[in-house]
């Protein structure tokens, strides 16, 4: 992942007055990777990947990932509309069916045995769609994609889909279905439709600062990621015009979000996974719990009060509730430094946290590259908070280590933060060159790099399968 133009580096600065956070139980590297979505079914927990397929894992002692098995859509049949090759997008279960988006299409899968999950075939007519998210409620499935709208169907007959109609929208992510509404994350603006005499109509549109990326609802409330503007949480009752109550603004970019014990949202937020709790009487939504994960957070679910972190190709358990002993987090688990002369110096600092509610003692921390150097570590007290230096003293390119930590956390007694100094190819702070390419998505023309100077810009590359 490369920034353009203008580089920027963030030293996050947490202050933590909660002493419930994220206690990590378990850890494993399915055969999806590339993962998108995640999804608990009873005692199953169920990982979506682009590449690698569906990973199914036994969760009845919840802090514990049991594997089951690794399922591909690519040998299902049945159905028209799908097909080999099919790469899994999202997924969401009514009873013992599971439907999940592909490239393919939809697909209906029964998990009554989830050690040996069956595909029943993919929905007639839905291999022609660009899809994204999809929720069921009753006996409605509805399924985003993108600029056709949101796809809804008739599921009386689990295993056997039957179209009923389309709500439309210019570029639908995200559906979730309450009772008679229907609300559509349409780019930035959220559209509710209401059924009357079996039919969806317009009933409200609300404007966010972002585009939606998932949305939840959780009694008289949904809540919407909306990407690097964090968490939006509107108020919806029937016969009012749904109204947001607060925007709570997250670390890096809030992807997927979950609820859990009545008004705690989970949210994968790129970094790390975020705990908010809405006060109702205050409308505000708070932080309550934060674990950086150290890797790319693209899902997340739950049982209970257990986070099941869903990663670029990892999966991770961790417990919400009261920390007894020390507890550490970084606040970066990679320190990129900008281009350093031969000879010369650069610093960045990385803060400490204790999460605890007992004393963290370090036992040991160095580097392990001689070009990093680091500024000593003290014990930290519940909630406090330590600035390190981190210098890099340049005298070769590619200089690359690690920062290890060891202490008396109980659930993770070595921490590692990576240090990379001038890489061979593009660092921060090197300039950018221009170049001008085709829109091949969302919109047309050209997207060239000069027009957006001044701005942050992301590229991401993904080599096909």
């Amino acid at each position: 992942m490369l920034n353009y133009l203008k580089y920027y580096f963030f030293i996050l600065f947490f202050t933590f007055s909660f002493s419930l956070n994220l206690t990590l139980h378990d850890y494993d590297n399915p055969s999806a990777s590339h993962i998108l979505d995640a999804e608990v079914v009873g005692n199953t927990l169920i990982v979506v990947g682009w590449l690698g397929g569906i990973d199914f894992y036994d969760i009845s002692n919840p802090e514990q990932l049991n594997h089951l098995t690794n399922f591909s859509l690519g040998g299902g049949g049945g159905g028209g509309g799908g097909g080999g090759g099919s790469k899994p997008i999202c997924a969401t279960a009514s009873g013992n069916y599971l439907y999940v988006t592909s490239s393919n299409g939809v697909a209906v899968l029964n998990i009554s045995n989830p050690s040996n999950p069956q595909n029943l075939g993919f929905i007639s007519g839905t291999s022609s769609y660009t899809l994204e998210n999809l929720d069921v409620h009753g006996n409605i499935l509805a399924v985003a994609a993108h600029e056709d709208g949101v796809l809804l169907y008739d599921i009386s007959s689990p295993g056997n889909p039957e179209y009923i109609s389309t709500i439309q929208a210019e570029n639908a992510w995200a559906v979730a279905i309450n009772d008679y509404h229907i609300y559509v994350a349409d780019g930035s603006m959220l559209l509710d439709y209401f059924l009357v005499n079996n039919e969806y109509i317009p009933l409200a549109i609300v404007e966010l600062p972002n585009a939606i990326k998932d949305i939840v609802i959780d009694n008289d409330y949904l809540y919407a990621a909306i990407g690097s503007d964090g968490v939006a949480a509107i108020y919806i009752t029937v016969n009012v015009t749904p109204q947001v109550v607060d925007i709570y603004n997250t670390t890096a970019m809030a992807n997927r979000l979950n609820v859990f014990d009545g008004n705690k949202i989970a949210v994968s937020d790129w970094d790390d996974v975020e705990i908010l709790s809405l006060n109702v009487d205050s409308g505000l939504l708070d932080l309550v719990g934060y674990k950086n994960t150290t890797r790319r957070t693209m899902a997340i679910t739950s049982k209970d009060n257990y986070i099941y972190s869903a990663e670029w190709n990892s999966v991770q358990v961790f417990e919400y509730g009261e920390i007894d002993g020390p507890d550490l987090d970084l606040s970066a688990y990679e320190l990129n430094f900008p281009y350093v002369e031969d000879g010369d110096s650069y610093t960045l600092s990385l803060d400490l946290t204790n999460n605890g509610n007992q004393d963290l003692d370090i036992s040991t921390a160095y580097l392990t590259n001689n070009e990093f150097s680091a500024s000593p570590i003290e014990s930290l007290y519940p909630g406090e908070t330590q600035t390190i230096d981190v210098t890099y003293t340049a005298n070769s390119i590619n200089s690359s280590g690690s920062y290890r930590i060891f202490s008396n956390d109980n659930d993770q007694s070595e921490v590692i933060c990576e240090v990379n100094g001038n890489i061979n190819g593009a660092n921060m702070g090197d300039p950018a060159p221009d170049f001008e390419l085709p829109l091949v998505a969302n919109g047309s023309g050209t997207y060239r790099l000069s027009d957006h100077a001044g701005e942050v810009v992301v590229l991401a590359f993904f080599a096909p399968n």
